[in-house]
Formats: structure tokens, C-alpha cells, sequence
């Protein structure tokens, strides 16, 4: 009877600790196959996986001594607690855990931290992603079950051994599983106590119990003989199953109980089976929806890559062909076409950004990266993006800036674009008359003698916040009263991505709000200080210039796409570099081997050879003059992770499409030689101010070979010109009458209907020099 019950016991356990071993494995499988799970999705799944609420799962750290981490179950002193700490248990010491054949490798029970009851811990070593370093952590899994579950396996049996009582002890003698009649404590002691012997015969009878199998009399609390029977539990040398029964108990009916013992014990194998059959059916269960759940990331992975890939692809065509407009156009219509064609363009990129973004941060791989940025051009950009859109429903757009903001921040300039525009991009969605107010002001931080911080609010006279709104404001994918609002473009996730940001920026969106009167969206936030001297803030698009000439730089530039070649091309004209390019990576393979260039820029997703394959055989090349040449990804992938994986399989950075061309410039101005690169300073700026159209435009032809020159046709139309923009110098016919003081710029008048070139360009070239 004893064998037959240890075996129970020993099977139990190796059950429970294969079900320990399965959630191990999910979660490590997570983590080998490259999306590592986080301590707080581990235990999701395991709440999800448990049946029994009576078992929970802990997952705590063991890399840096803490024994601390979280549990499926609350704490039972705090119901909001699920936090769970091992340091001050001693359940860990000659710690080695195996997933050999299912073994428990813990040797004792211990008392839950979280709710005291006495229970028994089955362990498997886990890797889990700490979302703090976003770096790979050990940690230990320990599936804890309570002692009286393994008390609920022993079925007692009936005729001569109904009185027989099971107890469970360690190697040192403590009771896991105490016998009611066993009084004291300890096994060891309670045989010593009640059986008078030498230490010798004492030592001899432990020794016996812990090393073999077999019986033996004893005497119990009352001076009655009795017998135990004891046997080490397979797989566990260090506890040991105690029979106990009063030895008149043995010589009732004993052959019909020993018939009643062999259909029992038969009875209980066949019971043993069965829960075996069952166990395994869970299991297989279990393993085919830990599959289901890879193949769904699986797939929301391969969704967001395909999306990536195949909306931007066509986008980079779009805004970078519209950059070009922009660039070559000086007639005002066409101009004005083409910004309503790039505000379109950036609003529907915003959009697939914010669903890119939003997978990064639900997988905590969204990183903060800073830099040294300008807030002057920073602001520039959110009002140049937004102004027009509030134009388009005529609005107001008021904007409050401090004038003694410093003039460089240093800070994650992306995330804080980011938040902004989402801010501003609903107060113009949700606002259909009044006005908006941008205010941006800056306080010193007291202490710190290089930081400030930053106070920005939007208000608006919008339709408002409900009350019982404002929680939903910063959900994913809620949009508020979206019935009523269904045709106001969004996807729902602007504040959600917003609040997260600040979030990692150590800040907070503030919402105050009145239905039916408008909102304000505030926060601050605290950045270091680059350069305390303010710069004068303009809020104009402004013509872009080329920041460098490299005409002896030679650049190679692969994509299978034509129209993204040319828009590559395009962009990079004015730098004068020689650009070859190619459409798959044979071609490029063949100028790679024959021709030296100074950059290539290798486009990822091309038909046949795809350019990390295209870029392997490079690396592989012998013959060739591009040695050590940089090599940059160009991708419309933007998914997490994809920079990680380009570093990796050997290119030396990575630009996304569409492509932005000063992060274009940026690379070029970083890895070029430097020798080949010639910096351009910007054109002076030139108001030509004159009535007779047709000779202003003339010379101004002149003039913007060597300025950038706008043009009024009276001094009324320069001096709203000069309200919104800035200008080194103005020359006007001598009839114009201005305002006193307007020449504070520098004014050179002249006759502008008899000069020629030469001697325009002489007079405005003589005024820059003497100012120089």
C-alpha cells in the first residue's frame, strides 16, 4: 500500500511540474524566436493558462538578487498588490533546476508569501524582456500549488489499513504532509521521543528511513506498538512517504483487505491513467493556443510590415515629386496646389506613423531618441503644418510664444513634434468656429543651471469634452461621440500615442474642457538647455536652399522602383554629386565591381535579389574599389525592430521612405569625405519693391541668381510682406513712399527702369559688402 501511494504522489508531482515546465517553455520559445514577452504579458498568459484557482504562478527576478516580480493573484492584505518578493525565503539554496523527466527539484515546502498558506513550488528557469533597458532578464517560474491539493490525491484505504495514516517528510525529518497521531513536529524527534535508544541506534534507524525502502515497529505516544512503512518518492531522494498504523489494525480480516488492497491499488492505476490521458489532452490543448497565439503576432507582424512597405513606397513618390514642385515652381497657384498636396500627404503619413507607433509602444520597443534641435524651427514647422488647415475653415490661429525661449533644446525633437501636432492637428478637427491658441512658454528649473521647462497648451473653441469622456480620450482606437462625428478623419489613437510619449518623457497631458465651448490641452515638460540665446521665431515656409555642393562625391542609388529612383535623384540636384543609379541588385552588383563610389544607398524589398541579399554578396566581393564604402538601407519597412535588424545584417544605417531630405543630407554630410563637401551658406534675403510688374519680375531674375528675392508691387503690399517675414535688404524705385523707420533692414533705392544687370547686381553687391 505504501509503494502504491508513493507512486500516486510521484506521478502528481511530475504532473504538476511538467504544466510548470509548459509555461516555461511558451515564454522562452517567445524569447528564441525574437519577440520576448515582458514580465507582466508572462504572467497574463499564465492567469489565462491556470485553471485552478487555488494554483497561481509567480515570476520573479533572480539575475540581480532581488527574488522580486509579480504573481497571477493578488496579495490577500491588498487586493490591488500583485507584486511578490522570495528574499527573506529560504526555499532557493543549492538552487539547480532541470527539466530532465519532469523532476521537482525544490525539497521542501514553504508557507505562499502572498497569502500564507503552506505550499509547494515547482520551478523553471525563464527569459523575460525588462521594458525598462528593453534588454533580456533571467528569471525564475515558480507554479505554486497548495499542500492540501496533494492531500485531496490520497484516497485512504478501507478494511485493516481505514486507520493508516500518511505523512510526508524532508530529508532533516519535517512534516510536509503530517499524520494526525505523529505529535511533535518532527518525525526524527517524535521517534526518539517515544522509543528510548543510543544516539548510535538512533543515528542508524534515520539512516535506514532516508536510504532504502522496507518497515519497522515503533512505539507511539500511548506505549502501543505500531508499524510504519517508508519509502523515498521516486525522482526525490530528500522526501520521504511514512506509512503509520497501530499493529492491531494488521491481524483483522487480513486476507480479504489484502484482496481489497490489490483491487484498490488496481483501481487507483486505472484512475492514475486516466488523469494522465486527461492531463495530456490539456496539454496538447495548451500547446496548440500558445501556437495559435505566435501565429497571430506572426501574422500582425507580417500586416504591419506589408503595410508599411506598400503605402509608403507609393508615398515617397508622392511627397518627394511634390517636394520638387515646391522647389522649382515661383508661381503662386501652383505653389499654393502643391502645399494642399503635401499638408494631404503628411496628414494621411501621420496616419500610418501613428499605427506604426502605436505597435511599438504596445510592444515596449518605442525608445526615446534625443538631440540638440532649434525650437524656433521646430515651432516653425508645427505652425507652417497647421495654420493652413485652420485657414481651409477659417479660423483663427493665435500663436503665443515667449521671446526668451532659449534658442537650442536638447530632447527627443520626433516625439515632441509628435505630441504637438496630434494636439493641434483635434483642436482644428474638432473646431468649427472661433479660433485656436498655440502658447509656448519657458520657465528656468531652480537648481539646475541648464534646464528649463517647457509650457505648452492648445486651446480651442471646439465642441468640447463631455465629463464622462474624458476617460475614453486616451484609449486606443475610442474616438468620443464617433457617431456624431464620423466624418472628421482619425483613427482614434492621437491621444493614446500622445499620452505615451509624455509618458516616457516623464510629463502628462493635462485636459480641461466644457461641452459645447472648446478645450485646452496642456503639459510640461523638461528639457536641457543647449544655448540660452533666444532666436527670432518666423512662421513661413521658406524656399528651400541647398546646404552643400559635393560635384566630385559619386553616389550609387538601387531601387526597383523608377519614379523613386528619379525622386531620389531629384532632391539631390542641386548638391551637383554624380549619381548613378540602378534597378535590381545584379545591376548594382556589376557597378559595385567596376566603378568607386562614395556612398550607396540600397533600397531593402526588390523583386529576385532583395538588397540584404544583394549587400551579403557585396561584402563577399574581392575585386572591387568599394572597400569600406558606406552602405545605407533605404526601406519603406518602419515596423520595430527593422533598424536593429539592418545594423545587423551589415548596412550602415538605414533611411525610411518617404524619404525626408534632411535626414538625406544629414547621412550625405556624415559619411562623405569630407574633403569632397563644400558647405553653402543660405541666400540673402531681397524685398524688390517696384509698380511696373513686368521690369520688377525682370530684375528680379537678375537678382535671384545670387539672393533669394521676393517682389511687392507697392509699399502697401511690402509692408505686410515685411509683418510676416524677414529680409536683410530692400530695393525699391525711388517713387515708393514708406513708413518711417522701415528701412531698418537696409533700404537701397534706385531707378529700376533704366538699370541693367550689372549694374543692379554691382550696387546690391557693394551694400552686403559693406555691411560685411
Amino acid at each position: 500500500m505504501t509503494t502504491t501511494t508513493e507512486q500516486i504522489i510521484a506521478n502528481y508531482l511530475e504532473d504538476e511540474q511538467h504544466l510548470c515546465d509548459i509555461w516555461s517553455n511558451y515564454i522562452n520559445r517567445s524569447a528564441e524566436a525574437g519577440t520576448p514577452m515582458t514580465i507582466e504579458e508572462s504572467i497574463s498568459f499564465i492567469r489565462k493558462a491556470k485553471i485552478s484557482p487555488e494554483i497561481s504562478g509567480h515570476l520573479i527576478y533572480i539575475d540581480d538578487g532581488s527574488m522580486s516580480g509579480i504573481s497571477t493573484n493578488a496579495s490577500a492584505t491588498d487586493p490591488s498588490d500583485y507584486s511578490v518578493r522570495y528574499s527573506h525565503i529560504h526555499i532557493f539554496e543549492n538552487l539547480e533546476i532541470s527539466n530532465a523527466e519532469g523532476e521537482v527539484n525544490l525539497t521542501r515546502a514553504y508557507t505562499n508569501p502572498l497569502n500564507g498558506v503552506q505550499s509547494i513550488a515547482f520551478l523553471n528557469y525563464v527569459k523575460v524582456l525588462d521594458r525598462e533597458t528593453d534588454k533580456l532578464r533571467d528569471g525564475l517560474l515558480i507554479r505554486v500549488v497548495p499542500v492540501s491539493r496533494l492531500e485531496q490525491k490520497l484516497v485512504f484505504l478501507k478494511g485493516e489499513y481505514e486507520k493508516v495514516e500518511i505523512s510526508l517528510i524532508d530529508w532533516d525529518g519535517d512534516y510536509l504532509i503530517h499524520g494526525k497521531s505523529l505529535k511533535n513536529s518532527n518525525f526524527y524527534e517524535y521517534f526518539k521521543s517515544y522509543n528510548p535508544m543510543s544516539t548510535q541506534e538512533y543515528n542508524k534507524i534515520v539512516d535506514t528511513i532516508r536510504s532504502g525502502v522496507g518497515s519497522m515497529h515503533i512505539r507511539n505516544s500511548k506505549g502501543e506498538d505500531c508499524v510504519i512503512a517508508y519509502t523515498p518518492l521516486q525522482g526525490l531522494e530528500a522526501w520521504h512517504l511514512i506509512a503509520y498504523i497501530s499493529s492491531g489494525e494488521l491481524t483483522v480480516n487480513r486476507s480479504i483487505d489484502w484482496l481489497l488492497l490489490a483491487i484498490v491499488s488496481v483501481g487507483l492505476l486505472i484512475l492514475l491513467h486516466f488523469n494522465l490521458f486527461i492531463l495530456h489532452g490539456f496539454n496538447r490543448k495548451l500547446a496548440m493556443a500558445a501556437e495559435a497565439a505566435n501565429q497571430a503576432n506572426e501574422a500582425k507582424s507580417y500586416f504591419l510590415s506589408t503595410m508599411s512597405h506598400d503605402i509608403r513606397t507609393p508615398m515617397n513618390a508622392i511627397i518627394g515629386m511634390n517636394e520638387m514642385i515646391l522647389r522649382d515652381s515661383h508661381e503662386k497657384k501652383t505653389r499654393e496646389y502643391a502645399e494642399l498636396i503635401r499638408n494631404a500627404g503628411n496628414t494621411l503619413l501621420g496616419i500610418i506613423n501613428d499605427i506604426l507607433d502605436f505597435s511599438k509602444i504596445e510592444a515596449g520597443k518605442m525608445e526615446l531618441i534625443e538631440v540638440d534641435y532649434t525650437v524656433v524651427t521646430l515651432l516653425n514647422d508645427l505652425v507652417n503644418m497647421v495654420r493652413s488647415k485652420a485657414e481651409e475653415k477659417g479660423l483663427a490661429f493665435q500663436l503665443d510664444v515667449d521671446k526668451k525661449i532659449p534658442g537650442m533644446l536638447r530632447g527627443d525633437e520626433i516625439r515632441i513634434k509628435q505630441v504637438i501636432t496630434n494636439i493641434l492637428s483635434n483642436a482644428v478637427k474638432y473646431t468649427k468656429e472661433g479660433g485656436i491658441v498655440f502658447s509656448v512658454t519657458a520657465d528656468k528649473v531652480e537648481g539646475k543651471a541648464d534646464e528649463v521647462i517647457l509650457h505648452v497648451s492648445v486651446s480651442d473653441t471646439g465642441i468640447g469634452i463631455k465629463k464622462e469622456d474624458l476617460d475614453k480620450l486616451f484609449v486606443a482606437f475610442e474616438r468620443i461621440e464617433e457617431t456624431k462625428n464620423r466624418n472628421i478623419e482619425g483613427t482614434g489613437l492621437g491621444m493614446a500615442i500622445a499620452q505615451s510619449f509624455l509618458n516616457m518623457m516623464d510629463s502628462k497631458l493635462q485636459v480641461e474642457s466644457e461641452y459645447g465651448k472648446g478645450s485646452t490641452f496642456s503639459f510640461d515638460l523638461r528639457q536641457q538647455v543647449v544655448d540660452w540665446e533666444p532666436k527670432q521665431f518666423q512662421s513661413e515656409r521658406t524656399q528651400y536652399h541647398v546646404p552643400f555642393t559635393a560635384p566630385e562625391a559619386r553616389i550609387l542609388v538601387v531601387d526597383d522602383s523608377e519614379i523613386n529612383l528619379k525622386v531620389f535623384v531629384s532632391l539631390l540636384n542641386e548638391t551637383g554629386m554624380q549619381i548613378e543609379t540602378a534597378d535590381s541588385g545584379e545591376t548594382c552588383l556589376s557597378l559595385f565591381r567596376r566603378n568607386h563610389y562614395d556612398m550607396i544607398f540600397l533600397d531593402h524589398m526588390m523583386p529576385g535579389k532583395d538588397g540584404i541579399e544583394t549587400l551579403k554578396e557585396m561584402k563577399e566581393c574581392q575585386d572591387t574599389p568599394n572597400r569600406g564604402t558606406p552602405v545605407i538601407c533605404l526601406t519603406a519597412n518602419a515596423v520595430s525592430g527593422m533598424r536593429e535588424m539592418y545594423l545587423d545584417a551589415g548596412f550602415d544605417e538605414y533611411l525610411t521612405k518617404p524619404i525626408d531630405t534632411g535626414s538625406l543630407e544629414q547621412l550625405l554630410l556624415k559619411y562623405l569625405p569630407s574633403n569632397l563637401v563644400t558647405e553653402v551658406t543660405e541666400k540673402r534675403r531681397i524685398l524688390l519693391v517696384g509698380s511696373n510688374i513686368a521690369r520688377v519680375k525682370q530684375v528680379a531674375e537678375w537678382l535671384s541668381e545670387h539672393y533669394q528675392v521676393a517682389v511687392a508691387k507697392s509699399a502697401e503690399q511690402a509692408v505686410a510682406y515685411l509683418k510676416k517675414h524677414e529680409t536683410q535688404l530692400i530695393v525699391a524705385e525711388q517713387a515708393c513712399e514708406f513708413p518711417t523707420g522701415l528701412d531698418e533692414a537696409g533700404m537701397l533705392r534706385i531707378c529700376l527702369e533704366d538699370i541693367d544687370k550689372n549694374e543692379i547686381l554691382s550696387q546690391v553687391n557693394e551694400f552686403f559688402d559693406g555691411r560685411d
